[in-house]
């Protein structure tokens, strides 16, 4: 669903969508697969309009629905990290920033993800989802320190999981470096 901030009515209650989104943003402590979409939804709490209220009324259906959902932490299960990142290129139709986003999951659950509308725009659906990678990186240096707090230490590497070769390769190769100049010297943190 695309939403835009001047797109349709205005709410009569401002109030009433600011209590809801509050509660949606509470929620998402527990409920991974509904921030995504939460998060996109209290972009508007300025001033929202009718698309936006028919978005969170989606989300509290949704919710109604899989109240079962959330997240289990199996007793048993191996301590094994898995780390997913992923953003869409230009999919806000406001001001066409990607969203970049990422997910750890730490034996059988969810330890730690974001979802974050980037600060510039990005060029290329590269240097989008390289922008992502770059933030879940800085998230893995944070859950190995962490990790040794807690007296886990973990031997094998830290493997990101994206979707998208060309991030890939502009991760490993130095040789593409001359050709990605533009890309700030903070999101080569990767390498």
């Amino acid at each position: 669903m695309k939403l835009s901030a001047d797109e349709g009515d205005l709410v009569e209650d401002t109030t009433m969508y600011r209590r809801i989104m509050g509660s949606l943003i509470y929620m998402t402590i527990t409920r991974l697969d509904s921030s995504y979409a939460v998060g996109v939804v209290s972009q508007f709490m300025q001033t929202p309009r009718k698309p936006h209220l028919d978005a969170v009324r989606h989300i509290l259906r949704y919710i109604k629905h899989t109240l079962q959902c959330g997240i289990f932490y199996e007793a048993k299960s191996q301590l094994q990290v898995h780390r997913y990142t992923d953003a869409d290129w230009a999919n806000n139709v406001s001001d066409r920033r990607s969203t970049s986003g990422f997910m750890f999951s730490f034996g059988s659950g969810v330890v730690s993800w974001n979802s974050k509308k980037q600060p510039t725009v990005a060029l290329s659906s590269t240097k989008a989802k390289y922008k992502g990678a770059t933030i879940a990186t800085c998230e893995i240096v944070w859950l190995q320190k962490l990790l040794l707090d807690l007296g886990q230490s973990m031997d094998a590497p830290f493997v990101i999981y994206c979707d998208n070769i060309n991030n890939i390769l502009l991760a490993n190769n130095l040789v593409y470096h001359a050709r990605t100049k533009h890309i700030d010297v903070h999101y080569h943190f990767n390498r």
